[in-house]
Parts: structure tokens; C-alpha cells; sequence
């Protein structure tokens, strides 16, 4: 698997990342283990957690899928291989919601002693808190840094102005500021006024903003939860806008040119972008993991690359 640079850390990780929010309670360990046993051996390097996964699961608490990593890197003794990212921000059983100091030096102890390891390569602020001070959470994360806690911390779910306001901050106190951006980003658009909660778009704003700064972009859900290839599975709501039949009708053309499939043709896409983003893919199974893997075959020629950025802009008056 290729490996790229992690914005100007100086660090280059696997340019596909491995989301695993369902490990431990949706799939149990020993699948979670068949599944992280085949992206390493693909040449994978790059996993992606949270202490709060997976909550939303009515089997869960929070925590599982930090426990069953730090399980299986005890199981392989890879830990030194590996790139680690997990993140703090959401509540989740007695843990305060949001990104106070207290807050996120407390639950980096939590996740270093699920995960197993003295150090997290990748923290990341979950989402943002607009009820903490920037300069609090900031100050958080490079106490973290200077205790070797952490290498790095990133941001998820940020508005552009946010993370400038950020970088500002950290330029004035000469601190750290975040690394990279964790942001929901597929290939179709969301239709005007669309509503992701908690969650924040990849939309132009940001994407122009880490371009110009430097920062990797890593876009989640990039597969839609199988949107794009399963029948039972129906495009959800915010993606169903004047574009997007437009869009399906390309992305399905050039899967068909390329004899693949439409889920390999959304991360290839992405991945052959300039800068390229850094999707955070995830699997049920082994054979949804061969076919997510099998995007790293895929060459997209510039005029595939044109047709699917530009399909449907002339019924979007908002492109990426």
C-alpha cells in the first residue's frame, strides 16, 4: 500500500486509513482480528478509533473498539509498525461532553491504557466545543505533546473559520496547532441545507483552507455505508439533491470502464486527487475489505478524473 505524507509532519502513513467503530460490539473480536490481520497484510499501516466507540451501538458503552486493538496489538506485537489515531470530544457514560482541558488529558490516559500502547500517534478533537475556550483545548493537547503522550492532534468535524481561528492562536502562543482534518466527505454533494447533526461536511471552505495551510483532509463515511452498490441500502436524504443522479450515472460509467466497482471507484477518486484526500474506509467482512482493498488497483486517467469532479456542476451552484 502506498504510503503518503501526513500534511508537514514529516510523516508518511497508508493512504487508505482504517475506520473501526464497530469493533467489539458489531463485529466481534476475532472478526475485527481477520479484518486487521488483511489490511496489514495489504501493507495498511493507519488505524482509526475513538474512546467513544462505539456508543451509538445498543450493544455498546464506549471504549470497545480502543479495547479490541489494544487486544490484537498485544496478540501480533506490531504496535511499532502501526500508526494509531483515536480521538476525545463526544460524552459517552460518565465522560463530559466537549474538549475541556480536564477533559481531554484525562480520557488520553483512558485510551493509552485500552489501546495498550505509551503513546498515541493521532489525537484528535471529535468535534468542536464551542463552549471551551480554542486556547484551552489547544493548550490540552500540547501539555500532551510535551509529556510524550501524544505526536500529533487533529480536528474533526470543524468549520473552516474554527480551525483558523485555531491556527492563529497556536501562532501567537507558539504552540501546535491541528495537524489534519477528520470530515464527513463523499462523492455525491449534499443538497442545500442539508443536516449531519454533530457532524461537519467537507464542503469548499474547509478543502480550500487545508489545501492552502497544509493540512491532510480524511473523509469519513466516504462509502455511505454501502449506499453505492447495495440495492437494500438507499442513498440517504442529504445526498439526494438536483446532481445527484447525474453523479451516479458517471461514478457507475467509469466503474464499468475500469471493471470495478462503484465503492473502489469513490476512494480511488479521492485518493487520485491533488492533494490527495486520505479516506477512512471500513469493512463488515473479509469480502467487503478485498473490495475496498481493491481500490488501490485502480488508475484513473485525468479525463475519468474531470468527468466525475465535474459531473452534474451545472445543476450545483455549490462544487467541490
Amino acid at each position: 500500500m502506498k504510503k503518503i505524507p501526513l500534511s508537514q509532519t514529516g510523516v508518511e502513513v497508508s493512504c487508505l486509513c482504517l475506520g473501526t467503530l464497530r469493533f467489539g460490539t458489531r463485529n466481534s473480536y476475532e472478526q475485527a482480528d481477520e479484518l486487521m490481520d488483511m489490511y496489514v497484510e495489504a501493507g495498511g499501516s493507519f488505524i482509526d478509533t475513538a474512546n467513544c466507540y462505539d456508543q451509538w451501538c445498543d450493544r455498546g458503552k464506549g471504549g470497545e473498539s480502543e479495547v479490541t486493538i489494544g487486544r490484537w496489538l498485544r496478540d501480533r506485537g506490531i504496535r511499532e509498525q502501526l500508526f494509531i489515531a483515536t480521538k476525545v470530544g463526544f460524552g459517552y457514560g460518565d465522560v463530559p461532553d466537549g474538549l475541556a482541558a480536564s477533559t481531554i488529558i484525562a480520557e488520553c490516559e483512558n485510551s493509552l491504557r485500552r489501546l495498550g500502547i505509551d503513546r498515541i500517534d493521532l489525537f484528535y478533537a471529535h468535534k468542536d466545543d464551542p463552549n471551551t475556550p480554542l486556547a484551552e483545548t489547544l493548550s490540552a493537547f500540547n501539555q500532551l505533546i510535551k509529556d510524550g503522550k501524544i505526536r500529533f492532534f487533529g480536528a474533526s468535524n470543524y468549520l473552516a473559520w474554527r480551525l483558523a481561528d485555531a491556527d492563529a492562536i497556536a501562532a501567537q502562543k507558539g504552540w501546535s496547532s491541528f495537524t489534519c482534518v477528520e470530515q464527513r466527505f463523499t462523492y455525491l454533494r449534499p443538497h442545500s441545507g442539508a443536516d449531519f447533526g454533530p457532524q461537519q461536511i467537507a464542503d469548499r471552505n474547509l478543502m480550500t483552507y487545508c489545501d492552502a495551510r497544509g493540512k491532510t483532509i480524511l473523509p469519513y463515511t466516504p462509502l455511505l455505508r454501502g449506499a453505492y452498490v447495495r440495492s437494500d441500502r438507499p442513498i440517504p436524504s442529504p445526498y439526494r439533491g438536483l446532481d445527484t443522479d447525474a453523479r451516479l450515472a458517471v461514478l457507475r460509467e467509469v466503474a464499468t470502464e475500469l471493471g470495478a466497482t462503484p465503492n473502489q471507484v469513490v476512494l480511488a477518486w479521492m485518493m487520485h486527487r491533488q492533494p490527495p484526500l486520505l479516506p477512512i474506509f471500513s469493512a463488515r467482512n473479509p469480502q467487503q475489505m478485498e473490495e475496498n482493498l481493491g481500490a488501490l488497483d485502480l488508475v484513473l486517467s485525468a479525463k475519468q478524473m474531470e468527468r466525475l469532479s465535474l459531473a452534474g456542476n451545472c445543476l450545483n451552484d455549490e462544487p467541490v
